[in-house]
């Protein structure tokens, strides 16, 4: 059961942002996911070769770094939303420990990885509310 509740939880969070986020989407908004997950997706590659989470016997956490960009632009959007979803996403790290699919070391750092998309969304929506 718990098992099946790690596996809907990115999926239900991005329908979730996709719904909440449906008014305020925009090219800039749009542009902003895709340049972070280009981010995300690089640096994983580029992690996955030098080996620096194995070289500390731990794991890069491409699950956490998914959902830290749908968090980091719910949180750029609305702050009480984007809390409430970062929230979520604590109890996701709980229970990812809980089934040992990753260390909270694996998750804080992975996080850590992932702050300049947050940047990213604060640039693209300040250049949004600029334009209005």
């Amino acid at each position: 059961m718990l098992a099946f509740l790690a596996d809907c939880y990115s999926p239900l969070l991005a329908l979730f942002c996709i719904y909440y986020l449906r008014h305020t989407a925009n090219k800039k908004l749009l542009f902003a996911f895709v340049i972070a997950y280009f981010y995300i997706y690089f640096f994983a590659y580029i992690e996955g070769y030098f080996g620096w989470w194995e070289a500390m016997e731990a794991n890069f956490s491409t699950h956490t770094a998914v959902v830290m960009v749908l968090v980091f632009a719910l949180i750029s959007v609305n702050i009480k939303v984007g809390i409430y979803a970062w929230l979520s996403l604590l109890l996701y790290g709980a229970l990812m420990t809980t089934l040992s699919y990753h260390s909270w070391f694996d998750i804080l750092t992975t996080m850590l990885v992932c702050l300049p998309c947050w940047s990213l969304f604060c640039i693209f929506n300040r250049a949004e509310r600029r334009s209005k």
